[in-house]
């Protein structure tokens, strides 16, 4: 019976230990995906869309608590990123509400190559189911500041852009969108 009882505690653990390290271990990320990208306008102002392809590389990495943490590149091709190309590499942390920041920082160098300073060039916000099949993001303005200062981003639902893979109608990226942002929009409903 002691036995059968430590055979089981073992049995226990083992399961346990294999659990955590399903959950835990991280999972690549290779995807290129095409959708389309749309305003979000009053029903009778609603412009056309464009096509856009999005390119994700890298790990996913997920805690026991759910939360998650993407390492890697996003690009929406076609878009201009004011970042230098070796210093592209993102690690974006996904909020409970399921929506992670794409920001840059990166080093400014001199003429000798030492540093002279820092910036951080905010990006969008990215929206990503468990596999990245279907990501959607509310793509940002960036609007100059005044002499000195830097440029921020803005986006609002009157001016703002979306973008949704994979889609191929305004309505289906409208329904990706809905979808993966339920908890980021329970408090102003669904997008139209």
């Amino acid at each position: 019976m002691k036995r059968r009882m430590m055979m089981i505690g073992l049995l226990v653990i083992v399961l346990c230990a294999i659990f955590i390290v399903y959950k835990t271990f991280p999972r690549s990320i290779d995807v290129t995906l095409t959708g389309v990208k749309y305003q979000l306008l009053a029903a009778g102002e609603r412009t056309g869309t464009e096509p856009a392809i999005v390119i994700i590389k890298g790990k996913l990495y997920t805690k026991l608590n759910g939360k998650r943490t993407f390492k890697g590149e996003v690009n929406i091709v076609g878009e201009h990123i004011p970042v230098p190309l070796d210093q592209r590499k993102l690690e974006i942390p996904f909020s409970n509400e399921g929506w992670g920041s794409i920001s840059y920082p990166y080093f400014i160098y001199g003429e000798r190559g030492a540093v002279v300073g820092t910036e951080i060039y905010q990006s969008h916000l990215i929206f990503a189911n468990r596999d990245f099949s279907q990501v959607s993001f509310l793509i940002a303005d960036h609007v100059q500041g005044q002499k000195g200062e830097n440029s921020q981003t803005i986006w609002n639902a009157e001016n703002g852009y979306m973008l949704s893979v994979p889609a191929t109608t305004r309505e289906k990226a409208l329904a990706i969108s809905n979808k993966l942002m339920l908890d980021y929009l329970k408090t102003y409903g669904p997008l139209q």
